[in-house]
């Protein structure tokens, strides 16, 4: 089950226009906002680069989609493919656990 956060509380801090951009940098050298990454560093936490795994999720719809209008067809009598309920439902498990990963990595 997904839990939902419920991020309500604001800090502010002052810095230079070089830290900034600094944080800034790094934040976006690890595909995170600026606040998600000062919020990472602040509390420790490792800040993991997982280049490509969005493509990789990209991908995984795009074949979903093709997996469902396979099952379209083979509902429709168009095509006899044996067991696509089962593929599809096995490809949509794992699409989730790689959407997992990424919120985790986040």
């Amino acid at each position: 089950m997904i839990q939902i956060r419920k991020r309500n509380k604001t800090i502010a801090i002052r810095c230079t226009e070089d830290e900034y951009n600094r944080m800034h940098r790094r934040a976006a050298e690890h595909g995170l906002k600026l606040s998600d990454f000062v919020l990472r560093t602040a509390l420790g936490k490792k800040i993991i680069i997982a280049e490509g795994l969005q493509d990789v999720v990209r991908q995984q719809r795009a074949i979903g989609n093709n997996l469902n209008q396979l099952t379209r067809l083979a509902n429709q009598g168009e095509i006899n493919i044996i067991d696509l309920r089962k593929l599809v439902g096995e490809y949509k498990a794992v699409t989730e656990m790689i959407s997992e990963v990424l919120r985790e990595v986040k």
